[in-house]
């Protein structure tokens, strides 16, 4: 934070000096360390997301072809998201929508608020970065994220990081309750209510606790 202007998010990079090496040279990004994390934690939810999504996508392709129906998904476990999104929703409207229509057309409206957050997760992960440092200043200003094939761009700060990783994780749950409704697929995925999660933060011991009287006390200094 800049001292002059605590709202300021003063431009930073992050190497360990342990893994610095002689002869080597290091590139690096002016991003605030505030945003480190939320990038790292939005590519992680969003593979998360991805492995949950291929687990549903396989229960429908082995329940459509054992009911008979004919379809060509040789490979499909190689296929970009785009592609794979759209073999689901071509089986949800040919074979599943049928016998569980209210289920379907929720997966599918799921399945298509994805596309957004995709997009926004690929121009972080595999984007340009771009930003602002005006003269005399390690202030980081305009910070934003750019396909350089297309030309489209994502402006971000720490608070719309915060939201897409949130964003992702509560896609995954939809996905995850909604699938539930005509079956069952296994794997290491939880959905909690946010309310529970909340209720957990406030009535447990942690040094967070936004109750001063439960918070985890501070270890006592040493005087040795």
């Amino acid at each position: 934070m800049s001292e002059d202007n605590p709202k300021q998010i003063r431009a930073s990079f992050d190497f360990d000096r342990r893994f610095m090496r002689k002869g080597k040279h290091s590139v690096f990004l002016w991003l605030p360390k505030e945003y480190h994390a939320s990038i790292g934690l939005i590519v992680a939810y969003w593979g998360n997301f991805e492995a949950f999504f291929d687990l549903c996508l396989n229960a429908l392709i082995e329940g459509e072809t054992g009911s008979g129906f004919v379809r060509d998904t040789t490979g499909w476990r190689r296929l970009p998201y785009k592609k794979r999104r759209r073999l689901l929703k071509d089986i949800c409207a040919e074979w599943l929508s049928p016998m569980y229509p209210q289920a379907t057309e929720r997966i599918v409206r799921i399945v298509d608020q994805s596309a957004s957050l995709h997009a926004k997760r690929n121009l972080l992960a595999h984007g340009r970065y771009t930003y602002t440092i005006p003269a005399y200043s390690s202030v980081a200003t305009n910070c934003r994220a750019i396909n350089p094939d297309t030309g489209a761009e994502m402006p971000f700060d720490e608070l719309s990081l915060k939201k897409l990783y949130h964003d992702i994780s509560h896609l995954t749950a939809d996905l995850f309750l909604a699938f539930k409704e005509i079956g069952e697929v296994s794997g290491p995925f939880h959905a909690f209510p946010d309310t529970e999660i909340l209720r957990i933060y406030r009535e447990t011991n942690h040094p967070w606790n936004p109750n001063p009287s439960k918070r985890t006390p501070l270890p006592e200094a040493s005087h040795e």
